[in-house]
């Protein structure tokens, strides 16, 4: 029987196997002398041990109580290891050991894009932009989406987006912010999306009042968004454009062929 250790990650209780639970270790270690001195470690920090406490409980399921040396590298690969974005003083070799395990683990992350309202970039609950992360737009065409059936369809909108807002979990977790944009939920994703909060934070401290609230999101609007939504407009023009264009060579290449089979060219004339 292999010898385990307890250990705490994101609030739940894991029993580990002790050659795991060294690995864990020193990972965690590593991962703390890499982020000394970085803005928001403990922030930082916690959020990785959650993620850990995901995976761990993803891995086991409900047939087993121990997390195994497998499970530890297993999950080590998919947050990437310290020395991709750290200290390179770090040990080389054990980034060599786990380098194409950690693409399988990021690609595999890739495609598992998760639905959740956005409680960071929203105007009322967040739906719009969770709907642009899900499926891969820019939230500014989604909200004039919307304000555009508003005008045509009236409370049909506003009844679907409550029910969106009530039935679309909110994400609460850097790890839900993460996956829901669709990227891989590394340390590294991670260690961005807690400076990003850290900086709004910062942000909305130094406009603490609505007019300084406005004016920032007026400049946010005419720098990113406004821009944004213009990408987005002129590329649904251009697709309609080409739509419209091969719609009429097709009509004009059917009445060619007409005229061939009958004879008839009146229509040119």
């Amino acid at each position: 029987m292999v010898e385990t250790r307890n250990i705490s990650l994101g609030g739940l209780l894991f029993h580990v196997e002790l050659p795991a639970f060294s690995v864990l270790n020193g990972y965690l270690a590593d991962l703390k002398k890499v982020l000394r001195g970085s803005e928001g470690k403990e922030d930082i920090l916690q959020e990785v041990e959650s993620r850990l406490a995901e995976l761990f409980s993803g891995f086991m399921g409900s047939g087993r109580t121990v997390v195994t040396l497998e499970d530890v590298e297993k999950a080590c690969r998919q947050l990437g290891e310290p020395t991709e974005f750290g200290d390179p003083d770090l040990d080389e070799a054990r980034q060599g050991s786990h380098q194409e395990g950690e693409h399988t683990g990021a690609q595999g992350d890739q495609k598992q894009r998760r639905m959740f309202r956005d409680p960071d970039d929203r105007i009322i609950g967040g739906v719009a932009t969770g709907l642009a992360h899900r499926i891969g737009v820019d939230p500014v065409l989604i909200r004039f989406l919307a304000v555009l059936l508003l005008f045509l369809s009236g409370p049909v909108v506003v009844m679907l987006y409550i029910l969106l807002w009530c039935i679309i979990p909110k994400a609460r977790s850097v790890s839900d912010r993460v996956a829901m944009k669709g990227d891989p939920v590394t340390v590294d994703a991670i260690k961005d999306t807690v400076e990003d909060q850290l900086k709004q934070a910062r942000e909305q401290f130094d406009n603490p009042h609505v007019k300084g609230r406005i004016r920032s999101g007026w400049n946010r609007f005419i720098s990113h968004d406004l821009p944004q939504f213009l990408k987005a407009v002129l590329k649904v023009l251009g697709w309609f454009i080409v739509f419209v264009g091969v719609i009429i060579l097709l009509a004009i290449g059917g009445a060619i062929i007409s005229a061939l089979v009958t004879g008839n060219w009146g229509w040119a004339f």
